[in-house]
């Protein structure tokens, strides 16, 4: 028995306090087939559409300067936004609105997956539609992990899940540096791909360096940058909620 417990204890060490928490690991395939029209992470289009997003802003020093270089190209993009961000800046996602990029719902709290309510999902709808006066169609999950327990949370709130294309992560938020985002975007960059970079939760004087090589170079190969509203118009599975556009 003490041997059982000795072995137990250093599992325990080793792995952490959320050692006994266990969360299946499923790919996108998974995710797709379990919730059909409500969990994206691309769009199969012939059209050259892409679509840029942006997680954890608005933030004060970089969010502007991004919207500035998107208009700078005539591109669009979603910002996945924190509710208790919208509250400190209102302003700016009163700016991201009148220019035409479209506002997601990226929690209010950041909290990790298992650890998400329904509250803090609806406190940052609110806080959008307190600024904007239109409830967010879409969610984002911080750090993009999906579980059973988020994507019902996802359901009870009537939200899209909007993931990435699996094949196209820029890694923005580890710093990697410009060069390496801009490559890690454009060597794989498709029709239908939904691009995520990051505007908040750090130094992101790379991402915007970088945002403006990406769109140049996609700008020369023909591509447009969509919201992704405007994208789900090209993806037939996409079946919005009734009651998402209240």
């Amino acid at each position: 028995m003490g041997n059982f417990f000795l072995v137990g204890l250093l599992t325990t060490l080793a792995l952490g306090p959320l050692a006994h928490v266990t969360t299946p690991v499923h790919g996108h395939q998974y995710w797709e087939k379990r919730s059909p029209g409500h969990i994206v992470y691309s769009v199969a289009t012939t059209k050259k559409w892409v679509a840029l997003t942006f997680d954890d802003g608005p933030n004060p020093k970089y969010t502007m300067r991004i919207m500035d270089t998107l208009n700078h190209y005539h591109a669009h993009a979603t910002f996945f936004v924190l509710g208790h961000l919208v509250r400190e800046h209102p302003a700016i996602i009163q700016q991201l609105a009148a220019h035409g990029q479209e506002i997601g719902n990226h929690t209010d709290q950041h909290l990790k997956m298992d650890h998400l309510t329904v509250t803090d999902v609806t406190a940052c709808d609110q806080a959008i539609m307190q600024v904007i006066g239109k409830r967010p169609l879409f969610l984002r999950p911080p750090g993009g992990g999906l579980s059973e327990h988020l994507v019902q949370v996802a359901e009870q709130t009537k939200h899209i899940v909007i993931m990435w294309s699996w094949d196209v992560d820029s890694k923005d938020w580890s710093q990697p540096g410009v060069q390496k985002i801009v490559d890690r975007v454009i060597h794989h960059v498709k029709p239908g791909t939904i691009i995520i970079l990051h505007d908040g939760g750090g130094k992101r004087e790379q991402t915007v360096t970088a945002l403006n090589e990406i769109l140049n170079q996609l700008t020369k190969q023909g591509y447009q940058f969509v919201t992704i509203s405007q994208l789900l118009t090209q993806w037939k599975p996409y079946l919005p909620y009734p009651s998402s556009s209240h």
